[in-house]
């Protein structure tokens, strides 16, 4: 009898693992579309960063939602078209939005992960359209030495990279359809937690790094680690050296968290996104110590930016198979 219950339970388990890797043709077109809206989101954030390392960030004057006080900025400078073009990919990404939730409203029942972080998504997306209103309005764009930019650029990145998960988290959602959350034991969760702030603290002092060296470029390593120390220097200037410390500490903290009975059964889906993750957190780092040494072109920190965005992507995606039934090896139809 133990053996039929343990046969049986295995069988469901398997049942399980199944159902989590096979998603229905049906909506295979929104899982894919949910990618693609997760790429369009790093361009999104890419093209902002863009708005602020050109000297754009008031190419709309201090009006918003208006453009100059008008809706079509007509016979503007280049600023402002820079600034504009950022302003309708944005209204246009929040159009997308609606729709990925209208379509997960249609496809899952109520309390399903999919509809969950597809408003989650919104949320975020009208919070990022508040930070931006609110760096229009109070003049916090290119050379502005205002304090508050201090909290409101940490805060801009914080935000983006959450929006960059749930979009990731609605994506993996609809694949997985209605396969059942995994139970975390109380330590994994203790030092998930310990690891993700972590993580979170290296984005916030790499927006204060990426401020503190937008206000005053380094003219050599010996001229930017003088004015790091200098007591007179802005306080975005002082503190950008914390960046790539941090940076370089956060791989021993992510090697205390792999090491957790469970989190990554050789050959398991985690083990693979958390090999993906090491080697992303790794590519990362070489580009950010190549930023520094090169005095940060604008091409390199444009890179920096876009490595980042796939740390937390991939961040995201660990965090979520850590979440789902391992899929089985045994299964050879190919996911979506």
């Amino acid at each position: 009898m133990a053996r039929d219950a343990r046969g049986s339970k295995e069988s469901h388990h398997q049942t399980l693992e199944a159902r989590a890797v096979t998603t229905p043709r049906s909506l295979r077109s929104l899982y894919i579309g949910s990618w693609i809206l997760v790429a369009y989101t790093v361009l999104i954030i890419l093209w902002g960063a863009w708005v602020r390392l050109s000297g754009s960030g008031d190419g709309c004057g201090d009006h918003w939602p208006l453009c100059n006080g008008e809706v079509v900025p007509l016979g503007r400078v280049t600023k402002t078209w820079v600034e504009y073009s950022h302003r309708i990919s944005t209204a246009l990404y929040g159009i997308l939005i609606l729709v990925q939730i209208w379509l997960s409203r249609r496809n899952f029942a109520q309390r399903h992960p999919a509809r969950f972080w597809a408003v989650m998504t919104l949320v975020f997306t009208i919070t990022e359209a508040l930070i931006g209103r609110q760096l229009v309005k109070s003049g916090l764009v290119n050379e502005s030495t205002d304090l508050s930019r201090l909290l409101v650029m940490p805060l801009h990145l914080v935000n983006t990279s959450l929006l960059l998960f749930s979009g990731v988290m609605t994506a993996e959602s609809i694949r997985y359809g209605d396969a059942p959350r995994q139970q975390l034991s109380p330590e994994l969760k203790r030092r998930g937690i310990l690891y993700l702030t972590g993580l979170t603290i290296v984005l916030i002092t790499g927006a204060i790094a990426a401020l503190g060296s937008h206000l005053l470029p380094s003219e050599s390593l010996l001229h930017g680690l003088t004015h790091d120390l200098a007591p007179d220097s802005h306080p975005a200037v002082r503190l950008r050296i914390l960046h790539p410390l941090l940076a370089l500490a956060l791989p021993i903290l992510m090697l205390l968290f792999a090491q957790l009975s469970g989190i990554a059964v050789r050959g398991s889906s985690q083990a693979r996104w958390y090999s993906r993750f090491s080697i992303t957190l790794v590519v990362a780092m070489g580009i950010g110590l190549s930023t520094i040494s090169l005095l940060a072109p604008v091409w390199l920190k444009l890179t920096h930016l876009f490595m980042t965005n796939v740390l937390v992507i991939v961040a995201s995606l660990c965090v979520f198979h850590s979440l789902r039934p391992i899929p089985s090896p045994r299964k050879t139809e190919t996911p979506v």
